[in-house]
């Protein structure tokens, strides 16, 4: 969206620009990510909550949380087990 005014983008570039509002937005940004992410990846092979929870050994509402940005706490396990269920390779950087 062009035009007059400010953008998101600058005002959030602006505002990552404050430590304390840095840090925030990063611990808040990785699981928001993922929980996206492995939802399309489910949704792409054409499997429903329900069947990627089986697949996993959890329950439907297990899943519905690991693919909530708000609600998804991940470990290295999990993450795994997701990337297992959906045939695909977890991979892990630090940078």
């Amino acid at each position: 969206m062009k035009g007059k005014g400010i953008s998101l983008r600058s005002v959030l570039k602006r505002q990552l620009r404050d430590p304390e509002f840095r840090k925030a937005f990063d611990e808040e940004d990785l699981p928001a990510r993922l929980a996206v992410r492995i939802a399309k990846l489910r949704e792409a092979k054409g499997l429903t909550q329900r069947a990627l929870a089986r697949r996993m050994g959890v329950t439907q509402q297990a899943l519905s949380m690991l693919e909530s940005p708000r609600a998804a706490r991940y470990t290295l396990r999990t993450l795994q087990r997701v990337a297992d269920a959906l045939d695909r390779q977890l991979v892990v950087q630090i940078r």
